[in-house]
C-alpha cells in the first residue's frame, strides 16, 4: 500500500468565518470545519492502493522536524487549499518539505484560480510554490484521479521543475475570464459517483461543525466570482440516495450539531433542492433531529415561487443562511452582474428567512467602481435595519480568471499582493476608482460602525427579538458550549472599570425576556385551544359545522399542527402528512370537519405550543442565542481590532 499524507494548511487568524476567538472558549485543538475537499479526495483515490493520514494544521501543527519525518515517510503529499492559506503552504515547502524527495500535489480553489503564478512565478514566494509543487489539479478531483495515479507512478520522486497542470484543454484554449465553457457537460460531470468522504481520518471532536455538499455550480454570473470558473455555471445535484448516505456517515461518527452544506448556491437548481430537502427532513425525523444546517444561497431564495423551499428548509432543521447581499446600491449590483439582487430585494429575503426562524449571515463587498466612501454608510444602515448580526464585509478582491480581474488588468489597475484571496488584509490588490484614501476611510467606517462592541451588542439584541424560533431545533447544550458560556460570562460580563458590563448583561436579559414572552404567548395559545376542545368534545354528530369564527380558528391551527406532525409523528410519511392537511383545508372550505380530524388538528397544535413552552424554559432557546451572539461578537470585535491595527500600520508606511 502506498502512503498519502493529506494536508490542510493553516488559515490566518483574522478571518470572519474562522471563528478562532470564539472557538478558543470551547477548548483546545478545536477548529471550525474539517477539510471536506481533502477527505473527499481520499475517498476518490483507489482504496486498495492508497492509505491516508490527515494532518490538519488548524487543529494541531507538528513541528518542522516532525513534519519532515512525516513527509519523508510518504509516497505523496496532497494539499487542498484556498489562496488565503498560501502563507502556510509556503512555510511548508520552504521548511519541512524542503530537501525531501516526496512529490507534492496541490488541489482546491488555489490550484484552479491561482495556477498562473505557480506555473510562471513573479515573486520569491511564487518561486517557492513553483519549485515545491509537482502537480496542480484544476477543479474537482474526480476527473483527474486515474491520470494523477499514473503520473505519480511515473514520477515517484519530487522534481523542482515546472509543475504539471491537470486541466481540460477547452479551458486552456479559452481566453482568461471567458465563461463560454461554463455549461460544458464534458468538463462539469454529474456528481452521481462521488463517494462518501473519509470521515474515519478525522477526530470529529476537533471540529465545531461538520460539512457536506449536495450540489456544485451556480446559474448566476457575478463578475467577481471565481467559483463558477472551476465548478461550472449550472447546478449539478447529488441524488437522494447519496445525500442520505452522506448524512448517515456524519451521524455514524457520533457527531451532533451544526452541519454546513457547502453548495455554491443551495437554490441554484430549485427542483433538485426540493428533492434533497425531503431526504434531509426524513433523515432528521428518523434520528430525532441530530443536525442543525447552515448553507449559502442566492438572494432570489426570497422569491414567492420559492416560499415552499424555505418551509422545507425549516422542516429540515436549517438555522442559518449566508446571503451574498454584496451592496445595497442597485448601480453597484448591476456593475457586478448581480442581477438576482435586482430582481429580488435582499431585505425581503432576509425578513422571510428571519420570520421562519432562520438567521441570515450576509456578505458585503466594498470597493466596486460604483462605490464611494458614502456607500459604506449604506452597508452599515442595511445591516442594522435588517437585523443582520453576521455582516461580513470584505474588500473587493479581483480574482484571476474572472471577468473583473481581466477588466482591471486591461485597465492597468491591478496591484501584485501576496495576500490575494484575503479580503480583509490591509493591502489592496487594485486601484479603486474612488481613490485609496476614500476607500480606506469608507472601509474602516464599516468596520468601526459594525464591530465595535456597542453596535455588536445592539445588533445582537435586535436578532434575539427579531428572528423568530421554530420547533425544529432541539436546543441541545453540549459540554463545550456550557464551558464557553461560563467563560463568556467571566470574560465578557465584566469590564476593567466596572464590576459588570451593562451591555453584555442587557443582551442576556433580552434573551431571558424573550424566552418569557415566548412562554407566556404559548401558554395563552394553549388556553385558547381549550375552548376549541370543548366544542370538539360536545356529544353531537360525527362532524362539526364550521361558522366563520370556527373556520378562522382551525385555519390558524393548521400551520402549528403541521409542524408538530412533521416533527413528532413518525408513524406518518411526509406525503401522508401533506395529503392529510390538504384534506383538512378542503373540509374547512366546505364548512364541515369530522370530529376525528378536528381532534387531530387540536392535538397537533397543542403539541406545537407545549414544545414552545419547553423551549422557553431555562436555559431557554433565546438565552442560548444571546450567549452565542455574545461569543460570536467577541470574535468579530477581535477581527475588527486586527483590521484597524493593520490599516493603521499600513497608513504609517504610506
Amino acid at each position: 500500500m502506498k502512503k498519502g499524507i493529506l494536508i490542510s494548511p493553516l488559515f490566518p487568524d483574522g478571518l470572519y468565518w474562522g471563528m478562532k476567538h470564539a472557538l478558543n472558549m470551547l477548548g483546545k485543538n478545536i477548529t471550525a470545519y474539517p477539510p471536506l475537499g481533502a477527505l473527499t479526495f481520499a475517498a476518490l483515490m483507489p482504496q486498495d492502493e492508497w492509505e491516508f493520514q490527515l494532518i490538519d494544521f488548524n487543529v494541531k501543527k507538528p513541528t518542522n522536524a516532525e513534519m519532515k519525518k512525516i513527509i519523508e515517510s510518504a509516497d505523496a503529499v496532497f494539499i487542498s487549499a484556498m489562496n488565503v492559506q498560501r502563507e502556510s503552504i509556503i512555510h511548508l515547502l520552504k521548511e519541512p518539505a524542503y530537501g525531501t524527495s516526496t512529490p507534492i500535489v496541490l488541489g482546491g480553489p488555489m490550484a484552479s484560480t491561482y495556477r498562473d503564478i505557480i506555473l510562471e512565478p513573479e515573486t520569491k514566494d511564487d518561486q517557492i510554490l513553483h519549485n515545491g509543487i509537482d502537480f496542480l489539479a484544476w477543479g474537482e478531483a474526480a476527473p483527474w484521479i486515474k491520470l494523477l495515479c499514473e503520473a505519480l507512478d511515473r514520477n515517484p520522486v519530487h522534481s523542482a521543475t515546472k509543475p504539471h497542470l491537470f486541466i481540460p484543454q477547452r479551458v486552456l484554449d479559452e481566453p482568461s475570464g471567458s465563461r463560454k465553457y461554463l455549461r460544458d457537460q464534458e468538463i462539469f460531470k454529474p456528481l452521481s459517483n462521488i463517494p462518501v468522504p473519509r470521515w474515519d481520518l478525522i477526530d470529529r471532536k476537533n471540529y465545531r461543525s461538520m460539512m457536506m455538499q449536495t450540489t456544485a455550480g451556480c446559474r448566476f454570473r457575478c463578475n467577481f466570482c471565481d467559483i463558477v470558473q472551476f465548478n461550472g455555471g449550472f447546478a449539478r445535484a447529488k441524488d437522494k440516495t447519496t445525500v442520505k448516505q452522506e448524512l448517515q456517515a456524519i451521524y455514524n461518527t457520533g457527531f451532533t450539531g451544526m452541519v454546513f452544506t457547502v453548495d455554491d448556491n443551495f437554490v441554484s437548481d430549485p427542483e433538485a433542492m426540493e428533492a434533497i430537502l425531503e431526504v434531509m427532513i426524513e433523515f432528521q425525523r428518523q434520528h430525532n433531529y441530530p443536525f442543525k444546517f447552515i448553507t449559502q444561497a442566492s438572494v432570489d431564495l426570497g422569491k414567492d415561487d420559492f416560499a415552499h423551499l424555505i418551509e422545507l428548509m425549516v422542516q429540515a432543521g436549517f438555522k442559518g443562511v449566508f446571503l451574498g447581499v454584496e451592496n445595497p446600491d442597485p448601480v453597484a449590483l448591476k456593475e457586478m452582474g448581480k442581477i438576482q439582487n435586482l430582481k429580488t430585494k435582499p431585505e425581503k429575503t432576509v425578513r422571510k428567512l428571519q420570520k421562519k426562524g432562520i438567521e441570515v449571515f450576509a456578505g458585503f463587498i466594498y470597493g466596486s467602481d460604483a462605490d464611494t466612501k458614502h456607500t459604506a454608510q449604506g452597508i452599515v444602515d442595511f445591516s442594522k435595519k435588517s437585523k443582520i448580526f453576521n455582516s461580513m464585509t470584505g474588500k473587493l478582491s479581483p480574482m484571476p480568471h474572472t471577468p473583473l480581474y481581466v477588466e482591471m488588468k486591461n485597465q492597468g489597475r491591478l496591484i501584485k499582493v501576496d495576500a490575494f484571496g484575503n479580503n480583509v488584509a490591509s493591502n489592496l490588490g487594485f486601484k479603486p476608482k474612488m481613490g485609496e484614501a476614500d476607500f480606506q476611510e469608507g472601509y474602516l467606517h464599516i468596520i468601526r460602525s459594525l464591530f465595535d462592541m456597542d453596535p455588536i451588542y445592539e445588533r445582537a439584541k435586535s436578532v434575539v427579538s427579531g428572528v423568530d424560533t421554530n420547533i425544529f431545533d432541539k436546543g441541545r447544550i453540549r459540554y463545550g458550549e456550557l464551558r464557553a458560556a461560563v467563560i463568556s460570562m467571566y470574560k465578557q460580563g465584566r469590564t476593567k472599570g466596572l464590576r459588570f458590563d451593562p451591555r453584555y448583561w442587557s443582551l442576556i436579559k433580552e434573551g431571558i425576556s424573550e424566552d418569557n414572552r415566548m412562554k407566556i404567548w404559548a401558554l395563552d395559545e394553549l388556553g385558547s385551544l381549550k375552548n376549541i376542545l370543548q366544542l370538539i368534545n360536545e356529544p353531537k354528530s360525527g362532524s362539526i359545522s364550521l361558522d366563520e369564527y370556527l373556520s378562522a380558528q382551525f385555519e390558524r391551527m393548521i400551520n402549528p399542527a403541521r409542524q408538530a406532525f412533521i416533527r413528532f409523528d413518525l408513524a406518518q410519511e411526509l406525503d401522508q402528512i401533506a395529503e392529510f392537511f390538504s384534506e383538512i383545508q378542503n373540509s374547512i372550505k366546505q364548512g364541515s370537519l369530522s370530529r376525528e380530524n378536528a381532534l387531530k388538528i387540536y392535538k397537533g397544535s397543542a403539541t406545537y405550543f407545549q414544545t414552545c413552552v419547553k423551549m422557553a424554559r431555562f436555559p431557554g432557546c433565546n438565552l442560548i442565542k444571546s450567549l452565542r451572539l455574545a461569543i460570536t461578537g467577541l470574535h468579530f470585535n477581535k477581527i475588527a481590532q486586527g483590521i484597524l491595527s493593520d490599516e493603521s500600520m499600513s497608513q504609517e508606511l504610506i
